[in-house]
């Protein structure tokens, strides 16, 4: 018997299991996948020239625990600069994704004194047709950024995420999110922590301060308590089955949403955006690009050189798209060839390497990054504590500060919540 199981190798595993191993815990951990790092997976394959980001890629803002480990882990970050271009219409445009009326937007958002959907917010102070710009704006950054659904998507979370400009501010690790992963997975190790990989948790038999854990292959580990890092979407399908349920978290578990991603990793021979090229739209010191295109959100590694553009379909309109690789790869090629006025035949000629990463058919994932509604801070009020001192949540979805959805959330929840595991 170990002390405590952990079920889940990513950020907020790893980081409850270094916790715990260091405070004298034996532990175990069942990852599902053939590697630890969960929705952070940095490829290094042959097909690019340089490591490329498959999962998790920014820091948003300055966040204490992931830029800690970084530097612990001595890893370089950078901050991602350049210039916002729009394609809409047809159109070329150079600035901000919001037009006319962001500023209005903004201040009847911070007079909201009862949360709801951002969509009936919207529906109940930005009918005029004078906003209808405003309005597409709106929901498409909440579906591209958040890939969240505005019809449940909470306006206060919304608020606080736009009123604070620093959460805007994105930082990228040089060589890939995947270091830090691994120096978790080496901290643990010498610590003593048991990595299994490969091992799909397939039932959980608990009582107070004893647990059963079956895998689909059979083997069973016993703990004194358990720690279930599986994200959320996973859970509320059914994927693990709890004997006896813990129904209060089990009902809590279904207010959390989770939205869905298709990544696109696209490597060109040059960055011709930043030339005058006479096929090409040109688009000087490009970061993001913003469209409405069928693949809408775009962006560089600004200010890095590197001719990577990295692709966006997210939120509601990801989970009813095709979900075929050639498909979507072609899509990709479609909807750039769209925003640089060009055809898709020329800008196919200008491909090195293309990668298609649907995270919704991710079966150890179904989805990418939880983001918040307007029920889910009761959920998180259930999901914080534990069952009967035995079963403990944690992860990126069952975090309750600002930073909900992000590997920052992820470290975090998962250090809270070993503190009170050996508490």
């Amino acid at each position: 018997m170990t002390d405590i199981l952990i079920i889940g190798a990513g950020a907020a595993g790893l980081m409850a299991a270094r916790h715990a191993s260091g405070a004298g815990k034996s532990v175990t951990i069942l990852e599902a996948r053939n590697r630890a790092g969960g929705r952070i997976h940095t490829l290094h394959i042959p097909d690019f020239s340089f490591p490329v980001e498959a999962g998790a890629e920014f820091i948003h803002g300055n966040l204490p625990f992931t830029k800690a480990l970084a530097e612990e882990a001595r890893v370089e970050y950078y901050e991602a600069d350049g210039a916002t271009w729009n394609v809409k219409d047809g159109k070329l445009h150079h600035g901000d994704l919001f037009e006319d009326g962001w500023e209005e937007f903004i201040e009847v958002l911070k007079r909201l004194d009862r949360d709801m959907s951002i969509e009936a917010f919207l529906n109940k102070h930005f009918t005029a047709s004078k906003y209808e710009s405003l309005r597409t704006s709106v929901i498409r950054f909440v579906q591209g950024y958040d890939a969240a659904d505005a019809s449940k998507a909470s306006a206060f979370a919304l608020r606080e995420e736009w009123t604070n400009e620093d959460s805007m501010t994105g930082y990228r690790l040089k060589g890939g999110y995947s270091q830090i992963i691994d120096f978790l997975v080496s901290c643990c190790q010498k610590q003593g922590v048991v990595l299994q990989l490969n091992h799909v948790v397939k039932t959980i038999e608990w009582k107070n301060n004893q647990v059963e854990v079956t895998t689909h292959q059979g083997q069973q580990y016993v703990a004194k308590k358990l720690l279930i890092t599986v994200p959320v979407a996973v859970l509320r399908s059914g994927a693990i089955h709890f004997i006896p349920q813990p129904t209060e978290h089990i009902h809590a578990l279904q207010q959390i949403e989770t939205g869905g991603v298709v990544k696109f990793l696209v490597e060109f021979k040059e960055a011709f955006w930043e030339n005058n090229h006479t096929a090409f739209h040109s688009m000087p010191e490009l970061h993001f690009l913003f469209s409405d295109a069928v693949i809408p959100t775009w962006w560089t590694q600004k200010p890095s050189t590197i001719p990577l553009l990295t692709g966006w379909l997210s939120g509601p309109s990801a989970a009813m798209h095709s979900h075929d690789q050639s498909a979507l790869s072609q899509e990709a090629i479609l909807s750039l060839a769209y925003c640089f006025g060009c055809t898709p035949a020329e800008l196919g000629q200008q491909i090195k390497a293309i990668r298609v990463i649907n995270w919704i058919d991710d079966p150890f994932s179904q989805g990418a990054y939880a983001y918040k509604t307007v029920d889910t801070i009761a959920a998180l009020n259930v999901l914080s504590k534990s069952v009967d001192d035995t079963l403990y949540f944690a992860g990126e979805a069952f975090y309750h500060g600002p930073a909900m959805g992000t590997v920052e959330a992820a470290l975090a929840c998962g250090l809270e919540v070993a503190k009170k595991m050996i508490a």
